[in-house]
């Protein structure tokens, strides 16, 4: 990997998001240029989070944010070129392109919004690398929940009220960057969400809906204390709610562990 000259990554950054508009043209760039930029050195598994599942050049960090900043601002001028380019960038199996992706849809004007949550639907998968579904919540749909709260949260009550599980656990990924904003505030809607699938024993959601809580447990702990209370003293035989209860007590302040331990035992 050669040393990052940034007169030199402007120049070249500069000249890959010309090519933009032609996007099997830019793709072919893209791979050129990370190339010259790939960590050769690199051994998975040395440090930081595990080694990506699809293949990756490794480039260092500030090599993709000089990438993301011209792309970014040329995405909020060109939606629908932005739109076909990160539909081409998504196909390609390398993992910067795949990121490339979600970061592009995240900048272009979020109106209309069904083309993005098109994309949302159809990239997150059963199988997408969880680094992948995190990027396309919490960048894909980045200004769709900056600048409409609302259209943001009627989407994510869809997802979490359809019959498709995938589409509910896209609806509980989605919740976290939402319970993250100070302005969001309509908790009783998402718990009455929570309500329903929770009940169900032995969901291949369990791990998603108690993310979702301890996220809850931080920013609101009463109100989600309150939440579980209820729901445990109308659960029956129905040990699930006891196990999201246990399994999310350390989110909560010391008073309020203390009472809920002693509502489990109750």
């Amino acid at each position: 990997m050669p040393a990052i000259h940034p007169p030199r990554l402007k120049i070249q950054t500069a000249d890959l998001v010309q090519k933009a508009l032609q996007p099997e043209i830019f793709c072919r760039s893209f791979h050129e240029f990370l190339n010259i930029y790939t960590d050769r050195t690199y051994r998975p598994g040395r440090v930081g989070e595990p080694p990506p599942l699809l293949r990756s050049y490794q480039v260092p960090k500030p090599v993709i944010r000089a990438v993301n900043k011209d792309l970014g601002k040329w995405a909020q001028d060109n939606r629908a070129e932005a739109l076909d380019l990160a539909d081409a960038l998504w196909q390609e199996s390398f993992l910067e392109f795949k990121l490339a992706a979600a970061f592009l849809i995240g900048q272009v004007e979020p109106s209309p919004v069904k083309p993005i949550y098109d994309r949302v639907e159809e990239w997150i998968a059963p199988n997408t690398e969880e680094r992948l579904v995190r990027a396309v919540i919490y960048e894909g749909l980045a200004r769709v929940l900056s600048e409409d709260q609302k259209v943001y949260i009627e989407q994510v009550d869809t997802w979490m009220r359809a019959r498709k599980m995938e589409r509910n656990r896209l609806g509980l990924k989605a919740c976290r960057p939402l319970i993250d904003r100070k302005e969001f505030e309509d908790f009783p809607l998402i718990f009455k969400r929570l309500k329903r699938l929770m009940r169900t024993k032995n969901s291949p959601l369990r791990n998603d809906i108690l993310a979702v809580l301890k996220d809850f447990a931080d920013r609101a702990p009463a109100e989600t204390a309150l939440f579980l209370e209820t729901l445990l003293s109308s659960a029956g035989d129905n040990d699930q709610i006891a196990w999201y209860a246990r399994k999310s007590l350390d989110h909560f302040p010391a008073d309020i562990r203390t009472h809920l331990r002693a509502v489990l035992v109750a």
